[in-house]
């Protein structure tokens, strides 16, 4: 078994919404005996071992963000990988993120009853889609929470208060601390969803070029 801290803390990028982000990696059927496991995000090596040949984002992300903090052998097992493969599944992964936008944000134009669920998974899709195109398309490193604000001319041109809005409703629903989205915040980001429609189209057309 091996753990390891990784993301913002790694980063040094640490403020109130932060969080300690851990990664538990254990072999097939290995036990995890006195251990808390909401606390980690749980692998088995044969899966990391994967993803690494699969040049992932998550392989670089771990590759390049993360300190082990404890090893049952003593032996390192992204030392022993190397370097994951060269990232080739960008047009599938923006694909796949943009149309998680795309149904959240219909959801929320439809309902407002899951509201801050959907404002989460629409931050959700920007970043992550954000991060595959800098990975795929810029060949920069990019895994930040506010990894859409660092595609230089390609940055998502959203304001900041609608940004932050829908940070905001991330990190409730993942960290379950801040509030909840009034209606007059709700219509400040209804404001701007076609900028960020645009904003989807546009990278994925860029991204083939």
């Amino acid at each position: 078994m091996e753990i390891f801290a990784f993301g913002s803390l790694c980063r040094g990028e640490i403020d109130q919404s932060s969080d300690i982000d851990l990664l538990l990696i254990k072999n097939k059927d290995e036990k995890l005996n006195n251990l808390d496991i909401d606390k980690f995000s749980i692998y088995n090596r044969n899966r990391i071992e994967e993803i690494w040949n699969e040049g992932n984002p998550f392989s670089w992300h771990l590759f390049l963000e993360s300190k082990q903090i404890f090893s049952t052998s003593g032996e390192n097992i992204f030392k022993d990988l190397g370097k994951p493969k060269p990232y080739q599944n960008l047009e599938n992964d923006l694909k796949k993120f943009s149309t998680l936008y795309y149904t959240s944000r219909d959801f929320l134009m439809n309902s407002s009853d899951s509201r801050d669920f959907e404002l989460s998974m629409i931050f959700l899709a920007i970043r992550n889609f954000a991060t595959c195109y800098s990975l795929g398309k810029l060949k920069q490193f990019n895994f930040s929470r506010k990894s859409a604000h660092h595609l230089g001319e390609d940055s998502i041109p959203v304001s900041k208060t609608t940004f932050k809005l829908l940070e905001r409703s991330r990190i409730l629903s993942t960290r379950g601390f801040g509030n909840l989205i009034t209606d007059e915040e709700l219509k400040e980001v209804f404001s701007e969803l076609v900028i960020i429609d645009n904003w989807f189209d546009n990278l994925v057309k860029k991204s083939k070029i």
